[in-house]
């Protein structure tokens, strides 16, 4: 099962969050979106296999 998981950041703290979540999921790590809204605010979208695939 996958699930998502979402974050807000300002542009200079978007690599923290990519880097963190290479780091945390690894090779459970399906997909990661960027949104950028009106105000400037980025939402990132971490998509990740909820257990690992045998």
């Amino acid at each position: 099962m996958e699930l998502t998981v979402r974050k807000k950041a300002f542009l200079e703290n978007l690599p923290d969050v990519v880097r963190e979540a290479v780091e945390t999921y690894g090779i459970r790590l399906r997909k990661i979106s960027i949104e950028e809204d009106e105000k400037g605010c980025y939402t990132v979208f971490i998509t990740y296999d909820s257990e690992p695939r045998p």
